[in-house]
């Protein structure tokens, strides 16, 4: 080991846990022979240089990238790349945390190989970890991890972090006479009930408490947030955009560089309170096995991991680089200010669907 959003069951659903198996079984299966020719030919390519690298993408013309981006971030992201690269087109597909692992494990299953790239939430990417679904690569301008977090060599890209903050709509809380909520305990004031939103789907908030807070706490929070009758929602966008519509005027889940994006545009819509210590998880990008254009792979993971790509992915969406040569946003982000409360950043399936579960019931959601 190197210092270095939701599935819709409470366990693995059959089809995904069908799958996995499958997938398994399918990697299992293949000669020694096949093996190594395929570990030799990824061997060529992760000893290439980036100019080298470039020259191989640029014949293979194209690669396919799929995404947890926000759909008016993608297209900027893939410009921002094809700055550097322009001979190489950039297919990306946008796909919510929790379609991810399904849809690229089914695919290999199935013997397509569509995917070259994949970013997304770090529980979600350690499914298709577990799952064999990926290719371990190390990309060249590695930025170090946060101290105390460790992931599997040669699955060690971080695309950017994610930090949840409480949300809320402070031109209405003023016209409702609220007092404004400052932290989650707030929101178990009966005073909020039924007035804000949560995603009881937020395995990485969640996950986060139970670091900082250990196990029982974490629960109990959300048991008294549940009992406080929150609204529903898929996720942490529609939350805050709900927040800005002015109902319900206060959510528990919002990600931290969005509600500041927004703030700065709608600043009587928009307010947010970071906690001490701050739930953060990493979001993750790997080459995914069999891609169908290695070197475009490997090429633009090293990219977008490289001063150059994580400036781009600070400039253009907002989100938190771990880059110490990259600025941030500092109102998001200042870990003197707001200690990190680090997420497991390769959660086992277990782990994750048990505090699925916990969160659902604890909440009362359906």
């Amino acid at each position: 080991m190197r210092r270095r959003r939701r599935l819709s069951s409470v366990l693995l659903p059959v089809g995904l846990a069908g799958v996995l198996l499958g997938a398994a079984a399918c990697g299992s299966s293949g000669g020694d022979s096949g093996a190594a020719a395929a570990n030799s030919e990824n061997s060529s390519f992760d000893s290439m240089t980036t100019q080298e690298l470039a020259a191989q993408a640029a014949k293979e013309g194209s690669l396919t990238w799929y995404t947890t981006f926000a759909d008016d971030d993608v297209q900027p992201m893939v410009a921002a790349f094809n700055k550097t690269y322009p001979n190489i087109k950039v297919n990306a597909l946008r796909l919510s945390a929790d379609k991810i692992p399904q849809r690229i494990i089914t695919e290999q299953r199935g013997g397509k190989h569509n995917a070259d790239v994949v970013s997304g939430d770090s529980p979600q990417v350690a499914q298709l970890l577990q799952a064999g679904a990926l290719q371990p690569y190390t990309p060249k301008d590695l930025a170090p991890l946060p101290g105390g977090l460790d992931l599997p060599e040669g699955y060690e890209g971080v695309i950017y972090i994610v930090t949840t903050a409480v949300g809320y709509n402070p031109k209405v809380v003023k016209q409702k006479g609220l007092p404004a909520p400052t932290s989650w305990e707030d929101l178990t004031n009966p005073v909020w009930k039924g007035q804000f939103s949560i995603d009881p789907g937020a395995v990485n908030w969640y996950d986060s408490l139970v670091q900082s807070m250990g196990h029982d706490k974490a629960l109990d929070l959300l048991k008294r947030l549940g009992d406080n009758q929150p609204r529903f929602v898929e996720s942490h966008t529609q939350a805050l955009t709900q927040v800005q519509a002015g109902e319900p005027i206060a959510a528990a889940t919002i990600y931290g560089y969005k509600a500041a994006s927004e703030k700065k545009k709608t600043p009587d819509a928009v307010e947010f309170v970071n906690s001490d210590p701050l739930p953060s998880s990493l979001t993750l990008v790997d080459v995914v096995k069999d891609a169908p254009h290695p070197a475009a792979a490997r090429l633009f993971t090293d990219w977008i991991v490289s001063k150059d790509g994580q400036t781009a992915v600070v400039d253009i969406t907002n989100h938190t680089s771990i880059r110490p040569d990259v600025k941030n946003d500092p109102t998001v982000w200042n870990e003197q200010k707001w200690p990190p409360a680090w997420g497991k950043p390769n959660l086992p399936s277990a782990e994750y669907n048990a505090e699925l579960a916990e969160m659902k019931s604890a909440l009362h959601a359906p």
